[in-house]
């Protein structure tokens, strides 16, 4: 375990925490933490896609800090709000196909480990990213899902405290889910 691995760790469950309770600060930390998981993704565990969605969350999180400090087009800040079925379709359709042609091709030239969960994990999360940062409550059923498969990649590569992270991480989704709903319905009464 190293020191980088510690400090992402730490920065991650801030961030988390922050996310969670719709903190725009979220993103700051969640930058610097994604700076450094990505490097111990790559060089220390082989899991090329974790590393490429590192580097997604540092733009995600720029985007984050923005959308949600300014509410994007709009004066007011950002509303939490709700996904169609159509969304979850073209979702789980984006989702599938990418990950499973992502980690087809790159197996064609590069050798990584558990290519197929590694790239249908990390496309899943972009997604959700995505959705965290438009507000959208479903992003938390995305997050549960995924981070409950990461726990599982990186135990078996021997990422002890990254796994652990992801029991967090998977909890914290669930919590997420129902502080935002709670928020969202407080949100409707006014």
């Amino acid at each position: 375990m190293s020191t980088l691995e510690i400090i992402s760790t730490v920065l991650s469950l801030i961030y988390i925490v922050l996310a969670v309770n719709n903190k725009s600060i979220c993103f700051v930390f969640g930058l610097v933490a994604s700076l450094f998981w990505g490097y111990v993704s790559m060089f220390s565990y082989n899991l090329l896609f974790d590393a490429i969605l590192q580097i997604f969350y540092l733009g995600m999180s720029l985007y984050g800090l923005y959308l949600w400090r300014s509410g994007g087009d709009k004066a007011a800040e950002l509303p939490i709000s709700q996904m169609t079925v159509k969304d979850h379709w073209v979702t789980l359709f984006i989702g599938g196909v990418i990950g499973v042609g992502v980690a087809y091709v790159t197996g064609l030239f590069y050798e990584t480990s558990w290519p197929y969960l590694d790239s249908l994990t990390t496309v899943f999360l972009m997604l959700a990213t995505y959705y965290l940062v438009k507000r959208k409550i479903e992003c938390w059923i995305y997050f549960v899902i995924t981070d409950a498969v990461y726990i599982y990649i990186y135990w078996l590569q021997g990422a002890k405290l990254f796994a652990g992270m992801m029991v967090v991480y998977t909890i914290m989704a669930a919590v997420g889910y129902w502080q935002w709903r709670k928020e969202m319905k407080t949100e409707m009464k006014y």
